[in-house]
């Protein structure tokens, strides 16, 4: 998810305008950046198992 991400803000970096990821106050690009790094985490976590078996 991390990578499309940077993959779609990279293309759309060069072809429209420069957006830089600014993070005071967080704008669009960056807060797409922090959910997609967190549903990343977030599926490793909870595709653990419990117990032993």
């Amino acid at each position: 998810m991390t990578i499309a991400w940077f993959i779609v803000w990279f293309i759309c970096n060069n072809v429209g305008g420069s957006e830089p990821l600014v993070a005071d106050p967080v704008n669009a690009w960056l807060g797409t950046l922090i959910l997609a790094v967190a549903l990343d985490l977030a599926g490793a976590h909870a595709g653990r198992t419990v117990g032993g078996g």
